[in-house]
């Protein structure tokens, strides 16, 4: 399992630059590789309220196996990958760079002109969603038709509500 921090946004006017900004969105990326690390299998893509030992905790609790194997940025098991593309040829995080840059470049190409507080929790979710399917493509469509079928009408303000970490 190879696993990074990264923010999704950018600079509002006027507001803060850096990664404290009030429009970037925390999230966690987990990425399970085969046992030779060569192809990815399957990715979590979730956000995060913050990237304190408590969130981290609870995250890993919920999402990681107890025997997994874990390769992450942090002091634990430091990998040192110095970001672009020489970030995706370190052998323990290419994986989680290489769909980590994929999904922040699909989003702000596709979705440039959203607001990232709002809806970037929606676009993460779509992107696990379709990397995780990916080779089951024939299946999509009438997956996402009998969703839509057996869902109910609910207003937006209480699909916010079970995954708002804006605030």
């Amino acid at each position: 399992m190879q696993i990074d921090d990264a923010y999704l946004g950018g600079k509002r006017n006027g507001g803060k630059p850096r990664r404290d900004s009030e429009n970037k969105l925390a999230f966690l990326i987990a990425v399970e590789t085969d046992a030779e690390l060569e192809h990815p299998a399957c990715v979590v893509i979730e956000p995060v309220r913050t990237f304190d030992n408590t969130a981290l905790t609870d995250w890993a609790e919920r999402r990681l196996a107890p025997d997994a194997e874990a390769y992450t940025g942090h002091a634990h098991t430091v990998l040192e990958t110095g970001g672009g593309r020489a970030a995706t040829e370190i052998p323990r995080a290419g994986w989680v760079n290489a769909v980590l840059a994929n999904v922040k470049r699909a989003i702000s190409g596709v979705y440039h002109a959203i607001r990232q507080a709002k809806y970037a929790r929606r676009c993460l979710a779509d992107a696990t969603f379709r990397f995780n399917r990916r080779f089951r493509l024939a299946e999509m469509t009438p997956r996402h038709a009998h969703a839509i079928m057996a869902c109910k009408p609910c207003p937006e303000p209480s699909l916010h509500l079970t995954c708002d970490y804006s605030h």
